[in-house]
């Protein structure tokens, strides 16, 4: 009777499930790490979005100074323009990032030739990517001499 009773031991059912489990294991280790990696550089990528675009808000105010004077300010990790004519106040910065560096305020009107901005930038939520961070430093120069003297091109 042994001879005709087919199957599958308990030995090698527990390898097949052993060799699974392994198996199962590196592929998702595999594809943790591919999240992980994906989620970083997308968040790499929103730190250099918004210092884009805070360094685009700041040149355009900059460059329009002498028709809108304005406040540059640092305000609890956000960035902000304050109209000096009208009071009021523009959060240029994403709420989810925290700006830190200088100028923490300045005021910007038509005697103003430059503005140095040197500011880290940081994710609010550091538990998941303590180390990220991105640095804008970069100075704005008024484009032109009101003296008239030089070339324009």
């Amino acid at each position: 009777m042994e001879g005709s009773q087919r199957g599958f031991t308990l030995v090698e059912l527990l390898a097949v499930l052993t060799l699974a489990t392994v198996c199962f294991s590196l592929i998702f280790s595999i594809w943790l790490s591919g999240q992980k990696s994906a989620n970083h550089t997308m968040a790499e990528n929103d730190l250099q979005s918004d210092a884009n675009l805070v360094q685009k808000r700041l040149t355009e105010a900059f460059y329009d100074k002498n028709q809108k004077p304005f406040t540059l300010s640092l305000n609890d990790g956000r960035v902000e323009l304050n109209d000096d004519e009208s009071g009021e106040t523009q959060t240029i910065s994403d709420a989810e990032l925290v700006y830190s560096g200088t100028p923490v305020s300045v005021e910007v009107n038509q005697n103003t030739k430059n503005l140095a901005l040197d500011y880290t930038i940081k994710p609010k939520n550091t538990a998941e990517d303590g180390d990220l961070s991105f640095h804008l430093d970069t100075t704005l120069h008024y484009p032109w001499s009101d003296g008239g003297s030089g070339d324009s091109q």
